[in-house]
């Protein structure tokens, strides 16, 4: 349990971050969506991962859509920045949490 807590974290910071790098404003915003969003999609990409698609790509890619979606809402961001946006935070906690699992053999 303290290990899927841990990577949320992560995964909020990470993404934060890359808000933060490419925004540049409203951090406080930016850190709220970035907890918001990861607090719905990541057990539900969890989830989805281990009991339904067992496809890594497959639920990358849908989560990644999703959190553009929400982006684009909630930053009220026009639909491409959204996307890349999305994409590049996804990138970012994907390669990392591979390299964790491949680390520490986790998940």
């Amino acid at each position: 349990m303290y290990w899927l807590i841990f990577l949320w974290i992560l995964t909020i910071v990470i993404e934060f971050t890359i808000f933060w790098l490419i925004i540049r404003k409203e951090p406080l915003k930016l850190l709220s969506v970035s907890l918001l969003i990861n607090s719905v999609t990541l057990p539900l990409a969890t989830l989805s991962y281990h009991y339904l698609f067992f496809n890594l790509l497959l639920t990358e890619t849908i989560v990644w859509l999703v959190e553009s979606f929400f982006l684009r809402i909630l930053l009220e961001i026009d639909y491409k920045k959204a996307l890349i946006i999305s994409l590049l935070a996804n990138l970012a906690t994907s390669v990392l949490g591979l390299f964790i699992k491949v680390l520490f053999h986790e998940f």
